[in-house]
């Protein structure tokens, strides 16, 4: 078989459809846990990285999750992106916790009994409640490609090519819920009462023309 390591041979193959590869982070390798901790919610359930090189979150009797111990490359102009799995459970299997200039914002996907996705907080109002929300249908056992983008001026999240959010930021409030989530900062991943597995996860800074 090929001795190189995939590390090695994954960016000349993107390439071609991602610009500046130089911004290009990949934040979970498949092997450890590396920067991501165990977030301390209290109760939680395991974390480990599975026989495929998944990420995964075990049940908890809350939230389970992890969060970035390292830097965050920006705060702005940005995405961030992963494949999630909901396993088992009946709420979000993904509260992805990212920042968003000074303060940081949620994308929560499946919540609220299984179908509510959306961007908590804006406004003080949480994604149940402001006008990011969609309802959505998650079967189990299948990958769904996440993607979020902060810019100065827009909050933009998407369900494989389905954009869910396209929010303008100019006059809003961006915030996280208060309470547990806040432990996900600065980048976290969190799963409700449910199991998920992650894979994939990559921080993207834009550049200018983008």
């Amino acid at each position: 078989g090929d001795a190189a390591p995939a590390e090695e041979t994954a960016p000349a193959e993107k390439a071609a459809d991602v610009k500046g590869d130089a911004g290009e982070l990949v934040l979970f390798d498949g092997k450890t846990l590396g920067n991501w901790q165990t977030t301390q919610f209290g109760g939680e359930g395991d974390v480990f990285v599975d026989e495929e090189g998944n990420l995964e979150l075990g049940f908890g009797a809350v939230i389970t999750g992890v969060n970035w111990k390292g830097g965050v490359p920006a705060t702005s102009n940005y995405e961030i992106s992963l494949e999630a799995m909901k396993l088992d459970g009946n709420d979000f299997f993904l509260a992805l916790t990212f920042p968003v200039k000074d303060s940081h914002a949620t994308f929560v996907v499946g919540g609220w009994g299984g179908g509510v996705v959306g961007i908590s907080s804006v406004d003080d109002l949480n994604a149940s409640e402001n006008e990011t929300m969609n309802i959505e249908g998650f079967e189990k056992d299948v990958w769904h490609k996440i993607r979020v983008r902060v810019t100065d001026n827009k909050l933009q999240a998407w369900i494989g090519e389905d954009q869910k959010v396209d929010l303008e930021l100019e006059g809003r409030k961006i915030s996280l819920l208060p309470g547990d989530i806040e432990l996900s900062v600065p980048i976290g991943i969190a799963a409700y009462q449910t199991r998920a597995r992650y894979r994939n996860i990559i921080w993207r800074n834009l550049d200018s023309a983008e």
